[in-house]
């Protein structure tokens, strides 16, 4: 127990770019207190972090909860109340302190231990039990911190593990994410070995943004308009995109006023927002620095609106450099191309064998390597995680897929409401992985989505039942759901859709909003009403804007 308790602060937090690959090379370590903007606030939390006697560092913590009730840092403060509070023996203020902290940041093991051992000592042992199972998934899943050396991370990974053990009552199968060798190349077949038999499906996924990551340029291809110039805040032309007949261009403005001229030689993605790549003399690929965005039928600096202040691949005018920041190698291809290699790829798009693994066993007569009807949720969701998981730590691709996860708490704060949900949909998987769908039912990707429906090039999203959506929950769930009783709204209203209250729009997509996965979320007025709507959007408020959080909160009790 002693041990759990001394753990305050030693996972990193830190800056890591959104919406890029994540290796064991580039994990990059820059303190969370970067972000927080008011010195005083910065100041505080360091004392609570230094405070060594239990007493001094829970008040310290309670002044910081009462000055600061919208910080970032809540979860590390509340964290800290409560272990000091466990050190006091002053439990019922310790438990009450530690689930606020989780409900913020709830994969945080150095918490989950020590609050499943004071729950298992009050009898209250469902509580107890989900916990230490929380902290076994999360040991089975997660790398080390940033920062932290193997001879200090293992006697603490193995110190919860142990902890949760006891409480679980039986030995749990731990499933290795070590590194596993890459399946060799002669393995797949090619997507093209698959339309002979399965016709239907190749010629849907054909008309899926997968198949369409990464193309060779093609007038018909370009989404962009290939005119004007890009400026930032009528500032100074920083690129000019040109096309001339079927070739097109991007000039790109040098910090020192200095033009060059980058031909396009591949698109990236087709549905909402394209990308554009050049190739080097050396036959390098390179993401030039302006991104077009259909929705908005304009230029943008793509990184700089999603990156921390200070991105090196925000900066257009150094992109002349070529830098490993801008390569498409190492930013996009795991999730833009098919079965990577260190530099190399077997095919542009994400292919058939990136969800059905290797099949060149199979085109020759063998069953299939995958059968997603026969396999877990768990495992069902780990394939689409190669790609739509952000904390992925990608390597050359293994199958079936299982890549340890990066701690959440080195990420970017702007991955996050201050209310601890996901603000960014790179994050989708590891929102629907917060889903009791998920943890407690059976619920997966495919419940869903389709990968290649029949209406493929009309169905952006790849939804089932895209006319009937409430069909997507009544899989589960009774159908008495979908009355008044339980929705409050007429049933012709849209709010009575049940996407409406629990997948409410407010994760940020490629300058929309997409639909939040955590699907049993709720409206919290208390949330609202403490971090502001920017920071804890309400799904009440998305419709009913002239209201107020009390009004909000209202409503809901009398429900």
């Amino acid at each position: 127990m002693r041990c759990l308790l001394v753990l305050l602060g030693v996972s990193i937090l830190a800056g890591q770019d959104l919406d890029t690959v994540v290796d064991k090379k580039n994990r990059k370590v820059a303190s969370v207190l970067d972000q927080v903007e008011r010195a005083a606030e910065r100041e505080l939390y360091l004392k609570i972090y230094r405070e060594t006697t239990p007493l001094v560092r829970r008040s310290l913590a309670a002044e910081f909860l009462r000055e600061y009730p919208d910080s970032w840092l809540l979860a590390q403060v509340l964290e800290a109340a409560s272990k000091a509070a466990m050190e006091m023996n002053d439990l019922p203020a310790a438990i009450y302190y530690g689930k606020q902290s989780l409900r913020l940041y709830p994969e945080n093991p150095l918490l989950l231990a020590p609050m499943a051992i004071l729950q298992a000592k009050r009898g209250e042992r469902k509580a107890a039990v989900a916990n230490a199972e929380a902290v076994l998934d999360y040991l089975d899943r997660f790398a080390a911190p940033a920062g932290m050396p193997d001879k200090q991370w293992n006697p603490v990974r193995d110190s919860l593990r142990e902890s949760a053990l006891q409480i679980v009552g039986e030995e749990r199968r731990v499933i290795s994410s070590a590194r596993r060798r890459a399946d060799p190349q002669q393995a797949y077949a090619g997507s093209a070995a698959c339309q002979r038999c399965h016709t239907a499906q190749y010629a849907a996924w054909q008309q899926t943004g997968m198949a369409r990551m990464l193309r060779p340029v093609a007038a018909a291809n370009v989404i962009g308009e290939f005119a004007g110039d890009y400026r930032e805040s009528g500032g100074p032309a920083l690129a000019k995109p040109s096309r001339q007949r079927d070739a097109f261009f991007i000039d790109v403005r040098r910090a020192t006023g200095q033009w060059d001229r980058f031909p396009v030689d591949f698109t990236i993605g087709s549905k909402w927002q394209q990308a554009y790549a050049t190739r080097t003399a050396t036959g390098e690929l390179h993401v030039l620095p302006i991104q077009y965005n259909l929705l908005e039928k304009k230029w943008l600096n793509y990184w700089k609106t999603i990156d921390p202040e200070g991105s090196e691949r925000a900066d257009t005018g150094a992109f002349h450099e070529m830098r490993r920041v801008t390569s498409y190698q190492q930013n996009c291809a795991p999730c833009h191309t098919s079965q990577v290699r260190e530099n190399s790829f077997s095919e542009p798009g994400v292919n058939c064998e990136m969800c059905h693994g290797p099949s060149a066993a199979h085109a020759a007569g063998e069953p299939s390597k995958l059968q997603f009807s026969k396999v877990s949720n768990r495992a069902f969701v780990e394939v689409c995680a190669q790609c739509h998981a952000q904390s992925v730590m990608r390597s050359p691709q293994v199958f079936p897929p299982r890549y340890e996860r990066r701690p959440y708490v080195e990420f970017s704060r702007k991955a996050f409401y201050r209310d601890g949900r996901f603000r960014e949909t790179t994050f989708i998987v590891e929102a629907f992985e917060r889903s009791a769908c998920f943890r407690k039912g059976e619920a997966h990707c495919g419940s869903c989505h389709d990968p290649h429906p029949a209406d493929a090039a009309t169905n952006p999203t790849s939804l089932k039942f895209r006319s009937e959506p409430d069909r997507m929950c009544l899989q589960c769930h009774a159908a008495t759901y979908t009355g008044v009783k339980h929705t409050k709204h007429p049933p012709a209203s849209a709010a009575s859709r049940c996407v409406e209250c629990h997948m409410p729009k407010n994760m940020n997509g490629l300058l929309f909003l997409a639909r939040n996965h955590q699907i049993d979320d709720r409206p919290d007025a208390a949330m609202t009403e403490r971090f502001g709507q920017r920071e804890s959007p309400n799904a009440c408020l998305g419709c009913h804007a002239e209201r107020t959080t009390q009004w909000i909160g209202e409503q809901l009790r009398s429900w």
